[in-house]
């Protein structure tokens, strides 16, 4: 398989893959459902559909990046839930990786690419995330700044806000 990526934006055509690759990358109790997913497409699709975005190997799903708008600086259990179409802060909710192309670094790829696509918009102020303790490095080396531990409970293990300022 080429390690070239292209991108595209997320379509409900993709709806079963990106499904699929969020249940193998995350816990039962922290991944996105099925019909979460699709809202989070359709939020994208109305709003900018750069905030949902699929890395592609060829004719391969290698990637993709999901997310809402917020009003807080921060993830939220809102956020989480909700789409504030008029949000400035881009809440980062899954970057998930086929696993038959990890260790290839799509993930710092994709989020590279989408982070620069982000700031030349200059429709947000922001980028926020949760991120697991054994993660923090790779969002680091793509601008993210570690703020602690979040105030966010979802799953069995604690998270830690990580923002980029996009402006």
């Amino acid at each position: 398989m080429s390690s070239t990526l292209s991108y595209k934006p997320a379509t409900l055509a993709h709806l079963d893959v990106i499904a699929d690759l969020e249940a193998k990358s995350y816990h039962p109790d922290e991944a996105a459902s099925r019909e979460q997913l699709a809202n989070r497409i359709k939020y994208a699709t109305e709003s900018d559909p750069n905030l949902f975005l699929v890395a592609w190997q060829g004719e391969t799903i290698a990637g993709f990046v999901c997310t809402t708008l917020g009003a807080a600086p921060l993830v939220t259990d809102e956020s989480m839930k909700a789409h504030d179409p008029n949000g400035k802060t881009v809440c980062l909710h899954s970057v998930c990786v086929n696993p038959q192309v990890r260790r290839q670094k799509v993930a710092t790829r994709l989020m590279a690419h989408w982070i620069q696509v982000l700031k030349d918009s200059s429709k947000y102020n922001r980028i926020a995330l949760l991120s697991r303790p054994n993660l923090i490095g790779l969002y680091e080396s793509v601008g993210f700044k570690n703020s602690g531990k979040s105030q966010v409970v979802h799953g069995p293990d604690p998270w830690y806000d990580c923002i980029l300022e996009l402006q």
